[in-house]
């Protein structure tokens, strides 16, 4: 199978033409590990490569009304996953690990992650080095999630690039997930990215650019699958 390629202009074109394109481009794959295993199903593209042009304009999905199926995300939620999932490092008791105590790791040589990167890019910014990882060879180890099972992070990378913009200089952001909810997930994840990518834009003083996005796990679960064809106005093929 071959992977999805697309060329969005902003996070909410770029859901719709995943949700879309779902049922024609990937498989259906009965989950043996991870999330719902042994319950659900998933439809998943092989890969997927994304580029947003401006993530900063219409990111939250718009659901017509007349279909009587929620919003798979809001702002609010995601500026509050940006300020609480992104940002503090700070873990629950029932927490292993969230993105933003990978993000806001110290580094041996003082400050953290993010620090680190933001002064890179300021003070050098035409780099390849400045990148955030979030995942770690220890994880298949030491990740549980609520259900007391194994659960390594989705996101595994952020990576941030200045790239020529007129006279000027533009940051992008490219996110690798080795498995995405592509319903709820991709627009709240990538919603709360792109607020990152604009501190770090401030902070650096660059202009904020586009965003590219990748996975090879990217899906929607069975119990998604109706309010996925309500949206899209696609039936079963056994349906009239």
């Amino acid at each position: 199978m071959l992977p999805f390629c697309l060329l969005a202009k902003t996070i909410s074109d770029a859901w719709f033409q995943l949700i879309y394109n779902i049922f024609d481009k990937t498989y259906s794959q009965n989950i043996q590990k991870g999330s719902f295993e042994n319950e659900q199903y998933r439809l998943q593209y092989p890969g997927i490569a994304v580029y947003i042009e401006h993530p900063n304009c219409d990111i939250v999905p718009v659901i017509p009304p007349g279909l009587g199926i929620p919003s798979p995300t809001t702002m609010e939620y995601i500026e509050d996953y940006f300020v609480h999932y992104l940002m503090n490092p700070e873990l629950s008791d029932n927490e292993t690990y969230t993105y933003a105590s990978r993000i806001q790791h110290s580094m041996p040589e003082g400050g953290t992650q993010l620090e680190r990167v933001i002064k890179m890019l300021r003070e050098t910014p035409l780099t390849n080095q400045a990148v955030i990882e979030v995942g770690t060879p220890d994880d298949l180890d030491v990740c549980y999630g609520k259900d007391g099972k194994l659960d390594p992070p989705c996101l595994r990378l952020i990576d941030f690039k200045a790239i020529p913009s007129g006279d000027d200089l533009a940051l992008t952001v490219s996110v690798y997930f080795r498995s995405w909810d592509l319903w709820a997930g991709f627009p709240t994840n990538l919603g709360g990215i792109e607020l990152l990518k604009q501190l770090v834009a401030s902070e650096a003083g660059l202009k904020n650019g586009p965003m590219y996005a990748y996975s090879a796990g990217a899906h929607i679960y069975g119990y998604q699958e109706e309010i996925a064809r309500l949206r899209t106005l696609k039936s079963k093929k056994n349906e009239i």
